[in-house]
């Protein structure tokens, strides 16, 4: 009988053993690297799909950073980088067969594919800029636009036998106009003489021909249906934080209508007038708006004749507009979207609404579900589903017969790994109001036992919401709680409710944090000595100053390229951008003002309260972070190990504060793993 207990029990350890390797966390490598499938594009008659398949491994790397070939090459595992390869491959979903393959060649990658139409494919190829090691030489980026045909064959570029304005433009990769009724021809911005001017491109054989030119500091075009300019968007500047817009009268002149300024770090089409479509009717557009103090990005029309809103089409009580879809066949205005805490449509077409809500409801209601393209019959639609435990999965949908068809999940190494679970909570705050947070942890096991992670979002003028995050979910799949939260000062609620957080650094923003994390402690989910707060950018200077101003909620602090001086980055921000700049005039209203507000910024500067501080501190900062300069952690590493604090400061070598390297974004997890690791025990 004791043999047989003996035997059962070594059977029991091996069982265990083989279960906990089977079921072992994704690596920081898997969570970072590269995508495998990615531009997945339907053709318009739905017959084809193309896409893009993304081979990631370690090269050898030249002088000038650029990848060796292995078969040519060979070199030490320190002299090695993670650098990826592109293929086109066209699908032909009728016979379920690849009937084109094209290898990109090395260090070239392709940034997006486009249909022209069902022969002809339209393709952003880049030269990504490299830097070699040890800074021995560089080489310069570059992107083209090329097309090719179905069947595969030779890349035509475009601009064909203008030789000299391709050596002018480092990057010509963008498109005005689709032109959906020509798919022969192609409408798109390219600098000539300095001048960014329009141009009207055959993609067959890459001829140009000028459409209307520019002047210097010309940024964007808008153009109607057929490709007429409507819109002109300039830069006042060379840093273009001021945006002018003028509009073409009937007379050919271009008049100014608008003067925007663009907040830092934000794409051009999330200014406060972007337009979107024509509407039928003469002179009007959509336009995604914020203007005139209105209180949330809403769609309105505009009347470019008159310099006026028509009226407003859509806007949502709640959530900003966060953009729109267009008709594939029109180009012009099929509906709009927006994230509540998942993503959500709202479309002109009452049809084609009742399938995404189906759709919605197939995915229990708990996925994004992204319309990514549909045939020109609309019979056929391409999506791409998501969630906080789901990376990324492509679909095709057939309307008519209402049939799902699973095509690639976009990164196979976290495939059905990822068992983890994501709950929205409504916080209470001190003040009576109520706030959103998104709540990660591993399923399977009682959340009490998870270490919480509080991660604040950087901007600060920016959200979390319920959808896949890399830094989260790599957390949560080693067995920590994570917790995010849409402090006041976050977007996506409103213009009140990201201005409620100007001014309030260390103020009413960080205090939402605190609430949201009182909340989770006594509500018997975490303790404080099993609580640290993760933070990256504005991030990183709440964790800092919840380490100093709360310590006696946290067992640990992490900050990533955070600020821990205010009055030193706006002073820093004044000198490169100019006292009479728009990124100071914004960065004063976010944090404060030098002139007034002296004494309440030296208050909430975490180096100011280093002696405050009971929990140790990492510090992660880029060598070359040009938001958030490094010695803002160099500084703060100071004043922990003069006040006697245990501190650790990592500088990551030859970044900025972001788009990093696969190694160093591996280094950057990896590092704050074992950080936790040792005391959160």
């Amino acid at each position: 009988m004791q043999h047989i207990i003996r035997l059962f029990v070594l059977f029991v350890l091996v069982w265990n053993l083989l279960s906990s390797s089977a079921q072992a966390a994704p690596s920081a490598y898997d969570f970072v690297k590269p995508s495998r499938f990615t531009s997945v594009e339907l053709s318009p008659s739905g017959k084809y799909l193309a896409y893009l398949m993304v081979e990631t491994e370690k090269y050898c790397l030249d002088d000038d950073g650029q990848m060796v070939n292995l078969a040519k090459s060979s070199c030490g595992e320190d002299y090695k980088e993670y650098r990826s390869t592109h293929v086109v491959k066209i699908y032909d979903l009728q016979s379920s067969q690849i009937i084109t393959s094209i290898p990109v060649p090395i260090n070239f990658l392709i940034d997006w594919l486009e249909w022209a139409s069902d022969d002809r494919i339209l393709a952003s190829l880049r030269s990504p800029q490299t830097v070699g090691r040890r800074a021995r030489g560089y080489a310069r980026g570059a992107s083209r636009v090329v097309s090719f045909p179905r069947t595969g064959g030779n890349l035509t570029p475009l601009f064909t036998g203008r030789g000299s304005m391709v050596r002018e433009n480092r990057y010509m990769s963008r498109i005005s106009n689709l032109l959906p009724s020509d798919p022969n021809h192609i409408i798109m911005p390219a600098q000539k003489d300095a001048h960014l001017d329009l141009w009207k491109v055959n993609v067959l054989n890459g001829n140009a021909e000028l459409v209307e030119a520019g002047v210097a500091k010309t940024l964007h075009w808008f153009t109607d249906s057929v490709g007429k300019p409507v819109l002109r968007f300039d830069c006042k500047d060379d840093r273009c934080e001021t945006i002018y817009v003028f509009s073409k009268s009937k007379s050919g002149d271009w008049t100014r209508i608008k003067k925007l300024n663009r907040q830092p770090y934000e794409s051009i089409d999330n200014i406060d007038f972007w337009p979107i479509g024509a509407t039928g009717v003469p002179n009007q557009y959509y336009m995604i708006s914020r203007e005139d103090d209105t209180e949330r990005r809403s769609i309105r029309i505009f009347d470019v004749s008159t310099n006026s809103y028509v009226r407003t089409v859509f806007e949502h009580p709640v959530y900003d507009v966060g953009g729109s879809i267009k008709d594939l066949q029109t180009g012009e205005y099929a509906g709009v979207w927006y994230i509540k805490d998942r993503l959500t449509y709202k479309l002109l077409d009452e049809t084609q609404q009742k399938h995404i809500d189906g759709l919605n409801k197939y995915f229990k209601n708990s996925e994004n579900v992204r319309m990514l393209g549909y045939t020109q019959d609309k019979s056929k639609l391409l999506i791409y589903v998501t969630a906080p435990n789901n990376a990324g999965e492509y679909y095709l949908y057939d309307m008519k017969a209402m049939r799902v068809e699973r095509l690639f999940r976009r990164n196979s190494n976290l495939a059905d790994r990822l068992s983890t679970k994501t709950d929205i909570l409504k916080i209470p705050t001190r003040d009576g109001q109520s706030i959103t947070a998104y709540h990660s942890y591993a399923s399977g096991k009682s959340i009490s036992q998870q270490p919480l992670l509080v991660m604040p979002h950087g901007g600060p003028e920016r959200r979390d919401d319920y959808d896949f995050s890399e830094w989260p979910q790599y957390f949560a799949s080693r067995g920590y709680q994570v917790l995010q939260v849409n402090f006041r000062g976050s977007s996506g609620y409103g213009r009140k409710f990201a201005q409620a957080g100007y001014g309030e650094w260390g103020g009413v923003m960080q205090n939402d944090l605190t609430d949201a994390v009182k909340h989770l402690q006594t509500s018997g989910k975490a303790t404080p000595n099993s609580t640290c707060i993760v933070g990256y950018s504005y991030g990183g200077y709440a964790a800092l100053y919840g380490g100093a101003s709360t310590p006696e909620l946290y067992r640990c602090i992490v900050s990533g390229g955070g600020v821990s001086d205010i009055l030193a980055d706006l002073k820093r921000t004044k000198v490169d951008a100019g006292a009479d700049s728009y990124l100071f005039e914004y960065w004063e209203k976010s944090m404060g003002s030098l002139k007034t507000d002296k004494d309440k910024l030296k208050a909430v500067s975490p180096k100011n309260l280093a002696d405050a501080f009971k929990a140790p501190v990492l510090l992660i900062h880029g060598e070359y972070d040009s938001v958030v300069n490094r010695t803002q952690s160099e500084d703060m590493a100071k004043a922990l190990k003069r006040a006697g604090k245990q501190v650790e400061y990592i500088e990551l070598k030859d970044e900025g504060h972001s788009n990093w390297e696969v190694e160093t974004h591996i280094l950057y997890l990896e590092s704050i793993e074992a950080f936790l690791q040792k005391h959160l025990r």
